[in-house]
């Protein structure tokens, strides 16, 4: 009697070969993420351009965090997108800013955005504003869009309660400015 393996060994290939397609397509399928560790995060988006928007965020005990002062208390402005090809992600097709709040302290966040300054075109610049959750998987709690026309101009972009178990209890956009307080001009 003769051996053969080989159609053996070929079912095995092929199985091989499925069994990597099938993990790839797996992976390539998750959802958005935003890959950094802290209870929460900010995050701003507008489109690859010379424009410099930037975000602002103040905690419960009135701390802000924005690009002169990056780090405040539980807070951290990981990047600071000044709409360069110098500042932006390289393989990115927007700018983007991102504050991470490390802890999740009970009481009311406020989100600000601001165009610091305009360096092209004259319409409206869209920008993307969101709160992640960060505590387990990252979660997108909320997500809205700003429109911003001129250099100055300031926008709340969400204001949100944390509660005393860590969670976001609401969401509101009252306005309040936090630029003006933290930089001259």
């Amino acid at each position: 009697m003769r051996w053969r393996p080989l159609p053996a060994f070929a079912a095995i290939d092929f199985l091989s070969c499925l069994l990597v397609v099938f993990v790839a397509v797996a992976l390539t399928s998750r959802p958005p993420q935003v890959k950094t560790y802290g209870a929460y995060a900010v995050v701003i988006t507008w489109p690859k351009g010379h424009n410099d928007v930037d975000l602002f965020v103040r905690d419960p005990e009135g701390a802000v965090s924005y690009f002169a002062k990056a780090q405040a208390d539980q807070m951290q402005l990981e990047h600071d997108d000044r709409g360069t090809s110098a500042t932006g992600y390289t393989h990115s097709h927007q700018n983007e800013e991102r504050t991470v709040l490390r802890s999740a302290s009970s009481g009311e966040w406020i989100a600000n955005i601001l165009l610091y300054a305009r360096k092209q075109g004259s319409a409206p610049i869209p920008v993307v504003v969101a709160l992640w959750d960060l505590r387990s998987s990252d979660r997108l709690v909320y997500r809205d869009t700003r429109r911003l026309t001129h250099t100055g101009d300031e926008r709340t972009a969400f204001r949100f309660t944390i509660d005393h178990a860590g969670n976001v209890s609401g969401i509101a956009h009252p306005t309040v400015s936090l630029a003006s307080k933290s930089y001259p001009g």
